[in-house]
């Protein structure tokens, strides 16, 4: 009956919409040439990024819808992605939004506010932000400070840390409803930086959490930890972007994470249990944050549970590790999983930028 049904669409020119229980959201900063590549994309390249998504019929929708389908079960049209912006830079307005705009996509705009009331030169005024929410943009909540808000003050308990990384991501609440006059849904962390504690908080504020790891959004997805493939230079070019867009959901049912005693930070290792699913278990592979490939087991039962033994040097910083396995029936499909942690300097200090 359903090739009957495609038969008939493709003779009378009707399009199929393939639905799908998955989407991809990519992360950008700066769209510009003269800031900082580490977070930023030019113009060129984020022009070649939108036209492969047109070229190749993705659809693009808010993150917030995206999440919504995935929380209340809902089906997915194929090939659909999230673009959106962290830290309200100006060059989100002066270039992004003109070309997202020659699409008619709608994208998400991540705010820290105190950069807008302090009205940096590097970042929108709320005026442009007013226009592009009137256009259509969802705008997310980024805390007001931009700070480190896993990080406890010197002589901060815990109770304290609390209070004030509440008190930070109200703030940015209720300016982001003074001036524009929305309660925002989304919250991403500054600095792509959670921890158990933080997500506690943000989920208490009823918000949904946005990260920057590399991932797939799929069902077995923590909405307090989304993840989000990174756009910067040296790691947009199109073979990478096509490969981000293309992947699936790893389905990863649980993790296992083996700590040594506090105050370090490293982690032992990890095992993943997953489901079965479309992709090759024998070429699944994990890789730390510089590349290596890291030494794992895979076992089969009634899931597929896989050992990650992680590199003795972990260096302070984000620390992450990405698992990957290409599909069994789509060429140049990679079905992905990152899991993050932080790692302290050795004498328990908080690492530099």
């Amino acid at each position: 009956m359903r090739l009957a049904v495609v038969l008939l669409a493709a003779a009378l020119g009707i399009s199929i919409c393939r639905a799908e229980d998955h989407a991809v959201a990519l992360v950008y900063h700066h769209v510009s040439e003269d800031t900082p590549a580490l977070t930023s994309v030019t113009p060129d390249t984020f022009a070649k990024h939108l036209a492969y998504l047109r070229e190749n019929d993705f659809e693009v929708w808010p993150l917030g819808k995206i999440l919504d389908a995935i929380e209340d079960d809902r089906q997915i049209p194929r090939n659909t992605v999230a673009i959106t912006f962290d830290d309200a830079y100006l060059s989100v307005h002066t270039e992004a939004y003109r070309q997202l705009r020659a699409y008619g996509w709608p994208f998400t705009l991540f705010v820290n506010t105190e950069a807008i009331d302090q009205g940096y030169s590097s970042s929108m005024s709320w005026d442009q932000i007013r226009e592009l929410a009137r256009a259509g943009a969802e705008i997310g909540n980024h805390s007001h400070s931009h700070a480190h808000l896993v990080r406890r003050q010197d002589g901060e308990s815990e109770a304290q840390w609390r209070r004030r990384v509440t008190a930070d991501i109200l703030r940015a609440e209720q300016r982001l409803r003074d001036e524009i006059g929305v309660k925002p849904t989304l919250f991403a962390y500054p600095f792509g930086e959670y921890s158990e504690e933080l997500a506690e908080i943000v989920e208490d504020l009823d918000y949904r959490g946005v990260a920057q790891r590399s991932g797939t959004i799929g069902r077995n997805s923590d909405l307090l930890t989304v993840p989000r493939f990174p756009m910067s230079t040296g790691y947009a070019n199109l073979q990478r972007f096509a490969t981000s867009v293309n992947s699936r959901p790893l389905p990863v049912r649980s993790i296992r994470v083996a700590k040594p005693k506090p105050p370090n930070d490293r982690i032992d290792n990890i095992t993943l249990k997953l489901d079965s699913g479309d992709y090759r278990i024998g070429q699944l592979a994990c890789y730390s944050s510089r590349g290596h490939r890291l030494p794992s087991e895979t076992t089969q039962g009634e899931s597929v549970d896989i050992f990650v033994a992680l590199d003795l040097e972990q260096p302070a910083g984000r620390n992450k590790i990405n698992c990957t396995a290409p599909s069994a029936s789509e060429n140049g499909v990679y079905y992905w999983y990152s899991y993050q942690w932080l790692v302290k300097n050795p004498d328990g200090s908080w690492y530099r930028e």
